[in-house]
């Protein structure tokens, strides 16, 4: 049998083998993660404190968490369970997840948000907000602001 040049093309109905090119390609579990993710920073936390985590939480396995590192204290947020995943492709998928933010618009990185409870439920982001500060930790955006200079 003679290969054909259709046989080299990749099928183009099949999602398998294309690359996620947009936040909602994702599947639900990493698109949440990134809404917490986004809350931590919106709150004024740095980058730096904030790691995606995938593992056993509390006896449960295949679990996706945010952990929120600052001020010698740790809050970790629960995002949800990815059954059948691996420690290597959840970090993969959150890195790819991570570049493909970097070159999405504001709109699609708001959009993501509000799809999620934490965007639009004020009352949800007021118990995760006093979840944070239960382990003692200063939320930056909620300390009213410093004066410049001492009044006389």
């Amino acid at each position: 049998m003679v290969p054909t040049a259709r046989s080299f093309l990749v099928n183009p109905l099949s999602r398998s083998k294309l690359r996620p090119q947009r936040i909602a390609d994702f599947p639900k579990v990493y698109r949440d993660a990134l809404a917490y993710w986004s809350t931590f920073r919106n709150l004024g936390f740095s980058s730096d404190d904030i790691f995606f985590g995938f593992g056993t939480v509390s006896g449960e396995p295949d679990i996706v968490h945010l952990q929120l590192q600052t001020q010698g204290r740790a809050f970790t947020v629960v995002v949800g369970q990815a059954r059948s995943e691996t420690y290597t492709k959840a970090t993969k998928a959150w890195r790819r997840l991570c570049e493909v933010v970097h070159k999405s618009t504001v709109e699609e990185r708001t959009a993501n948000a509000r799809a999620h409870l934490i965007g639009s439920d004020t009352q949800y982001l007021l118990v995760f907000c006093e979840g944070i500060a239960s382990k003692g930790i200063v939320i930056p955006e909620l300390i009213p602001p410093v004066a410049a200079s001492a009044p006389n």
